[in-house]
């Protein structure tokens, strides 16, 4: 795991002149269970602008991934049901077609899934898979097909692309693969690329080469990237931004250096307070006690109550609001601006 001590020298980039790009208003996901919808998602909205690296924060269970999934039109209708507007720029990507949606992904918007051994297509070359998306958004000759393919390999650091076009997946290290999911996400040169968990698995090693070389194509291509992860050093490395999620919910959004300097909300404490502090000597780490609940469980109150330490009466009674305080935005009624008497 990478040390936040030791990554955390990192600058606030936002700027407010770059425009959205991506915005998500008022979302809902909801799933059927037992012939019941229960809620993975309730009512978040946020936006990336140019350029911008944000990351989603949470543990397994939030919604990250099916968050992300919503903004690639991957949830199926049959499964579930997503409600509220996704835009890319201009573009409103909810309703497309499942025809014009294919004609969006690889090309506007690109996502590398969490385990390129179950994304990749064990029976295709690597050459092939990465040549499709080519082929599929640009009209190009077989010949040139192939160069674009060596040369992408080339971009993310993948030795001998002109041999390894010619493996199978099975044949290729985890790193490896990573980074031809990367290549192949950016192919197209995609205004947005969404990376869910891109560094799971891999040893430190690998996983701070991943990171360096999606922040060298982000220099590049200037493209907007959302992370998914629960990897606090990898958000303190890579990130701009930094948007913590819990049951469906954004719970808190700042600055990447607002937010390790100054939590506000009691998750947020909890899972910078459960990584391991290599400037101190602590026998036992702190961790948050419990488990993120069941899709459903949570009917009334703040669902983050009963693994909260400081949690008051209200809690139980009443789902925070959003309440914003100088840099940040936090779902916590502890931090319910105070009326002056």
């Amino acid at each position: 795991m990478i040390s936040i001590q030791e990554t955390l020298n990192v600058q606030n980039h936002r700027n407010s002149d770059r425009e959205d790009l991506l915005n998500v208003e008022e979302l809902y996901i909801k799933f059927k269970n037992n012939k019941k919808e229960v809620s993975a998602v309730n009512n978040i909205s946020f936006s990336l602008k140019e350029g911008e690296t944000v990351a989603l924060v949470g543990e397994s269970g939030c919604g990250k991934s099916v968050t992300s999934l919503s903004i690639m039109g991957l949830i199926p209708k049959h499964d579930g049901v997503v409600k509220g507007s996704i835009k890319l720029g201009d573009l409103q990507l909810n309703g497309l077609s499942p025809k014009k949606m294919r004609k969006i992904r690889g090309q506007a918007v690109s996502m590398i899934f969490q385990e390129p051994m179950t994304s990749l297509n064990p029976v295709h070359k690597i050459g092939q898979q990465i040549g499709e998306v080519i082929q599929l958004h640009e009209a190009c000759t077989k010949e040139e097909k192939k160069e674009r393919t060596i040369e992408m390999l080339k971009k993310v650091g993948i030795p001998r692309p002109d041999k390894i076009i010619n493996d199978y997946p099975h044949q290729l290290s985890g790193g490896m693969r990573q980074r031809v999911m990367i290549a192949m996400a950016m192919a197209c040169n995609p205004k947005l690329l969404i990376a869910d968990e891109p560094t799971t698995a891999l040893d430190v090693t690998i996983q701070a080469q991943i990171l360096d070389l999606m922040k060298e194509l982000k220099r590049e291509y200037n493209t907007t990237i959302l992370l998914i992860t629960h990897d606090l050093g990898v958000v303190a490395d890579i990130a701009d931004r930094v948007m913590v999620m819990y049951y469906g919910q954004i719970v808190e959004e700042a600055d990447v250096y607002t937010l390790f300097k100054s939590p506000k909300h009691p998750y947020t404490i909890g899972l910078i307070n459960s990584i391991p502090n290599l400037a101190k000597q602590q026998k036992r780490l702190d961790p948050i006690i419990g488990n993120v609940p069941s899709l459903g469980e949570i009917t009334k109150g703040c669902p983050f109550r009963n693994r909260c330490n400081v949690a008051i009466d209200i809690c139980t009674e009443k789902n925070p609001p959003l309440f914003f305080q100088d840099k940040q935005t936090v779902r916590c009624w502890l931090h319910e601006p105070k009326e002056e008497k």
